[in-house]
């Protein structure tokens, strides 16, 4: 048994939200799902939700899923519009990694840290911060090219720990 444990290491690796395992998930007793929203579900700098993550979102919720939203965002407006298009809550300047962003989604969603899971592009705000609180992590590959310099630092450093891994 591995003692270890490494708060930056996501429980899953995966290209994108289309390609996680759901049945898989609620077989291990998750019923909950917390979603980034810039370059997870959608684009950073788009503002409308496309057919394809409006109809995702729909299934997740048939499938029996409570969904809350969490983002870093400076733009309230945009996290709201985005929450009240899809029809769940949705969390804007969250304060990611700091464990209080996750227990508040918790709190919202009606679940234990075991039952739900957080779906993110950041290693260093949504997984490190759902590590911390004991929420199963997923990570997705960022939907667009990184253009600030901090970002893109960011990005470099995630790759060389992902492939030490």
């Amino acid at each position: 048994m591995n003692v270890w444990f490494n708060p930056l290491q996501p429980k899953q690796n995966v290209l994108n939200i289309k390609e996680i395992n759901f049945s898989q998930l609620k077989r291990r007793g998750i019923s909950a799902l917390i979603l980034d929203i810039d370059d997870t579900l959608v684009p950073r700098l788009v503002k409308d939700i496309t057919p394809d993550i409006f109809e995702w979102v729909a299934t997740r919720k048939e499938e029996g899923f409570k969904i809350c939203l969490t983002s870093n965002s400076r733009h309230p407006l945009r996290v709201k519009y985005i929450g009240d298009t899809l029809g769940v809550p949705a969390m804007p300047l969250s304060f990611k990694p700091f464990p209080f962003a996750f227990w508040r989604a918790l709190q919202i969603l009606g679940v234990k840290p075991d039952q739900a899971v957080m779906i993110g592009d950041q290693l260093f705000m949504d997984i490190l911060g759902a590590n911390l609180v004991g929420i199963h992590t997923i990570f997705v590959k960022h939907l667009t090219p990184e253009t600030n310099w901090a970002r893109k630092l960011m990005r470099w450093l995630e790759v060389k720990f992902l492939r030490g891994l």
